[in-house]
């Protein structure tokens, strides 16, 4: 239902590559959450809105997403250029996918498949909640640091 859309979208800004594609996909994602944040966590979606928290990745910050983004009305978190400090996918998950994957050699693509998804499932919402519950911290340790990198 949502490509419909998207890829008039894409044709009105005249994109048709893979990347347009992807940010096309991120920017129609977005408006996914609030219906899913409403079906999960009523609690929440009854709140101010949502503060949408990006890493300065290219689909996050396209003049479409830009336009979702200003469309829903969130309030967005800055964050500092290359600053892989304050993204709980690189500072949390990551780090433990890196942990669990060290070290490993798989023989085929399904061997890795199978691993990751065994990964992802034995993972618990608390894992998700402590990795985004760290985000304060480090925002508080990357003030102190002026923006800079800080060590562990």
């Amino acid at each position: 239902k949502w490509i419909n859309k998207y890829t008039k979208t894409a044709k009105k800004y005249k994109q048709n590559t893979k990347k347009s594609t992807y940010i096309l996909i991120c920017s129609a994602q977005l408006y996914r959450v609030p219906v899913a944040l409403r079906q999960k966590q009523p609690a929440l979606a009854n709140r101010k809105g949502v503060v949408f928290h990006q890493d300065n990745a290219r689909p996050h910050t396209a003049r479409i997403t830009r336009e979702t983004l200003a469309r829903l009305q969130w309030e967005i978190l800055p964050h500092p250029p290359y600053s892989p400090d304050l993204a709980p996918s690189d500072y949390h998950l990551f780090l433990a996918l890196d942990n669990h994957m060290r070290n490993r050699q798989f023989q085929s693509r399904e061997e890795l498949e199978r691993e990751l998804n065994q990964f992802f499932s034995s993972k618990t919402q608390d894992f998700y909640k402590n990795g985004i519950y760290q985000l304060v911290s480090r925002w508080e340790k990357v003030i102190l640091a002026e923006g800079d990198y800080f060590s562990e």
